[in-house]
């Protein structure tokens, strides 16, 4: 059996080079992505890995101790373009 997860964007710094902006999800379902009209990443896939693979066995994030709210956690995607950007340089 297998659990669906919304992966929703919640905020861009810098660029995004898939277009990505606040509000665009797409789905994930039985290890499958679904709705990504724009494509993912391999940055963004990256860090969400470690988090899609239990919740999409049904772990909640609190049981990884990762968040406090049984279905919600938050991944930053490490786009090297905007790499200056999170260390304050840009």
């Amino acid at each position: 059996m297998g659990y669906r997860v919304e992966v929703q964007v919640r905020e861009v710094r810098g660029k995004c080079t898939m277009g990505y902006r606040p509000g665009d999800a797409f789905v994930v379902e039985k290890f499958y992505i679904k709705d990504a009209e724009k494509g993912v990443c391999i940055h963004a896939l990256a860090a969400m890995l470690t988090l899609l693979s239990p919740f999409l066995k049904g772990v909640p994030a609190a049981a990884l101790g990762v968040g406090k709210e049984r279905n919600i956690n938050y991944a930053w995607c490490p786009e090297p373009r905007n790499a200056r950007n999170v260390q304050g340089e840009g």
